[in-house]
């Protein structure tokens, strides 16, 4: 947290203890708030300067922050543009993402990706992108960016030589890879390095691509996307890091450079989470390792029962993948754990997966993802309802799929609660 002419970092607290350690002191010093043991809320809309040179070098700061010293404070002004809430997240959440030298807290995780490729791209750019992805994501690629002038490419398959072919075909054009990995809802892995090594083939002084990573389903407690070789990572918040079903938010990490173009964005588009919201986020942080690790712990049981289950055609989860496989390489290789996300095909269509969605009690009938509770929808006709016909097909996203987002409950009574809902269903 900043404090007028003085530098309170992160990175000076407890330097040699682990991340889930230092994520509870990031960001925050007691010294500026009473002494207060957890941080307070800031439910202001503007800062008063100490001086007026103190007000002049703060708003130069802002539109130049490439000119800020090393330790000098950027200041605070006024809440659309920063305000003690969004930076004690910011600084809480780059202690869990290594590599990252700045984060910006965003309203959700689509006002991330749009902010950041509005910032970072232009007119006659195009942006490759691994499909599926998120429902949201592929309007605001297919819909929205072609009337600014930014066109997008989907990718169908994680190889390497579907990327390497687009890059030929468009050479200069492209100026961004964005990848979701482990894909939404078909929990397709992308190799993030293979990704990062392909792009600096391609990279030249005039045309610098970036490599941006969705890491929400797996990050940052299972994946680390900027070791492996992206630029960007985007999160929505709102999933795992909130945690709790109660809060919309995003963010990207990166670059310093990148991200301080982002947030000049941020501002002028009027971007800006609450600090109520920021105040929740940097709560939920703290959390964060043991909630996904007893997520995933579930998730895995489940998915053995399903994939046992004679009314279930097929289930796509890291433990239950061919051991020989290349999805099973590529999780093993950039993944520390395999995630609290199922997707699963039951024997039949619609009809029969609607049946199951209609006869859980313990699942709960949702979409979103990452609560402490367990969620289960049906993507096809609902998350990606809007996605075209002919890419469902080329993906796999069809009416027998199902997804499940797998909380903290016992997972003997979400087994349970499945197995008597598969029961129902003819």
């Amino acid at each position: 947290m900043h404090g007028g002419n003085e530098k309170f970092s992160w990175k000076n607290v407890l330097p040699n203890c682990k991340p889930i350690t230092r994520v509870l002191s990031a960001g925050y010093d007691p010294a500026f708030s009473e002494m207060s043991a957890k941080t307070p809320i800031f439910p202001t809309s503007t800062f008063l300067f100490k001086s007026a040179e103190h007000g002049e070098r703060f708003f130069y700061l802002m539109s130049h922050p490439e000119e800020r010293g090393q330790d000098e404070d950027p200041g605070l002004i006024y809440s659309r543009m920063n305000n003690p809430n969004m930076e004690i997240a910011e600084d809480k959440m780059l202690v869990l993402e290594p590599g990252a030298e700045d984060a910006a807290v965003l309203p959700s995780g689509m006002s991330a990706i749009s902010t950041m490729c509005l910032a970072l791209l232009k007119p006659g750019d195009i942006i490759l992108y691994s499909a599926p992805v998120y429902g949201g994501t592929e309007h605001l690629f297919e819909m929205v960016f072609p009337k600014f002038g930014i066109e997008t490419k989907p990718v169908y398959s994680p190889e390497a030589s579907e990327y390497r072919g687009n890059l030929d075909k468009y050479k200069d054009r492209i100026a961004m890879i964005f990848i979701e990995t482990p894909t939404n809802p078909t929990i397709v892995h992308t190799d993030i390095q293979e990704i990062a090594g392909l792009a600096g083939e391609y990279r030249s002084a005039e045309n610098g691509i970036k490599v941006a990573v969705d890491n929400t389903f797996m990050g940052p407690v299972f994946q680390n996307p900027i070791p492996l070789g992206a630029d960007l990572v985007i999160y929505s918040a709102t999933k795992f890091i909130g945690g709790h079903s109660d809060l919309i938010g995003g963010f990207v990490l990166g670059k310093k450079g990148d991200i301080r173009l982002i947030k000049s964005y941020r501002s002028v588009l009027g971007a800006t989470t609450d600090p109520f919201c920021c105040w929740m986020i940097s709560r939920s942080l703290e959390t964060i390792d043991l909630r996904v690790k007893k997520c995933s712990e579930n998730a895995a049981k489940i998915a053995a029962f399903l994939a046992d289950h004679r009314k279930i055609k097929k289930v796509v989860y890291p433990t239950v993948l061919d051991k020989e496989s290349s999805q099973y390489q590529i999780y093993k290789k950039q993944c520390r754990g395999p995630g609290a996300l199922i997707s699963f095909y039951i024997n039949g269509g619609k009809k029969e997966a609607f049946s199951l969605l209609d006869n859980v009690e313990v699942c709960k009938l949702a979409v979103s993802l990452g609560g402490t509770e367990t969620l289960i929808q049906h993507p096809r006709r609902m998350t990606h309802a809007d996605v075209s016909d002919d890419m469902c097909e080329k993906v796999g996203l069809t009416d027998s799929m199902i997804r499940l987002s797998v909380g903290i409950e016992d997972p003997d009574d979400i087994i349970d609660d499945l197995k008597k809902a598969l029961g129902k269903v003819g």
